[in-house]
């Protein structure tokens, strides 16, 4: 495996943050996660930056709403942080969604789920549902075009993704940025990556038991029927554990004719999407996400 200078430095970069001070292991590892952020590089101005607290009969989700011009409607990509589904937030995925606002040209929506383990599955999805279904209905007060919405995220907020583009109809697309798809860990890729970089088997099978105790049902993989998924543009990195889970799920997509744009990142680590403040290939995913959102929504 040859790491690449510019992985190393965001290895060691990680290798220096510390948070030891934390007894709670739970919100150690969230805390640790948040401290990433500068990893992404400088935020970027966005025409408009919004917070907004939608109200449910039975809870309350916050979004973001990250605007790129004055011109109304525009397309819509509702996106779901990754972070495991037990870490990550609004400011954790903040930095590099003002670039794919800018890039894009769509209104890029992110959701502030509740997460595991306090909120187990379904409570994460069916807010990530429910609130994508808000976003389709309440399209005109937001200047959105209901008839152009997408919906991605990263990790975590992949697994989300496909969730909700397979329960909702009319979305467009799905942008799925190395989703765990897989609840098994029993593909090759886990074997040769068991000790990380990044993502380890332990910590792959820590993230699910957090998730959920229907780890068939809750993972993608599984799903035998995805005839009704909208086209897909899938990312893996070379050097991920998740990597064969996310060539397989694509397969499977394709098998069921759904038209699949996939793409792998040579010599990268799960995670670089985030990072592209270190990692060129970081912005180099944003940018090929922004092409494909631009092909999909805007022309």
């Amino acid at each position: 495996m040859e790491i690449l200078p510019q992985v190393q430095e965001v290895l060691t970069y990680m290798e220096s943050v510390k948070v030891t001070h934390i007894a709670d292991r739970l919100q150690a590892s969230r805390e640790f996660y948040e401290r990433l952020i500068p990893l992404a590089g400088e935020e970027e101005a966005v025409f408009a930056v919004d917070n907004k607290t939608v109200a449910f009969p039975d809870r309350k989700i916050n979004i973001r709403i990250y605007r790129p011009s004055h011109q109304q409607p525009l397309p819509a990509v509702v996106y779901f942080h990754g972070g495991g589904f037990f870490k990550g937030s609004l400011e954790s995925h903040d930095r590099p969604l003002r670039q794919l606002a800018n890039l894009s040209g769509a209104v890029i929506i992110s959701v502030d789920y509740r997460l595991a383990p306090e909120y187990p599955f379904p409570h994460g999805l069916n807010d990530c549902i429910d609130t994508t279904r808000w976003v389709i209905d309440h399209a005109a007060e937001l200047g959105i075009d209901s008839h152009r919405i997408a919906v991605a995220g990263d990790s975590a907020g992949g697994t989300l993704a496909t969730a909700v583009a397979g329960a909702l109809p009319g979305i467009i697309c799905q942008v799925l940025i190395y989703p765990a798809t897989d609840s098994s860990l029993a593909t090759p890729s886990w074997s040769i990556f068991a000790e990380g970089p990044i993502v380890t088997l332990k910590s792959g099978i820590e993230l699910w038991n957090y998730y959920t105790d229907d780890k068939i049902k809750a993972a993608p993989i599984y799903n035998d029927d995805l005839s009704g998924m909208p086209d897909t543009y899938i990312i893996a990195a070379e050097y991920d554990p998740l990597r064969d889970e996310i060539i397989n799920y694509a397969h499977k997509l394709r098998q069921a004719n759904v038209e699949v744009t996939e793409q792998l990142y040579p010599k990268m680590i799960h995670g670089f999407f985030q990072m592209g403040g270190v990692i060129d290939q970081g912005k180099e995913a944003i940018a090929a996400i922004s092409e494909y959102l631009r092909n999909k929504l805007v022309q």
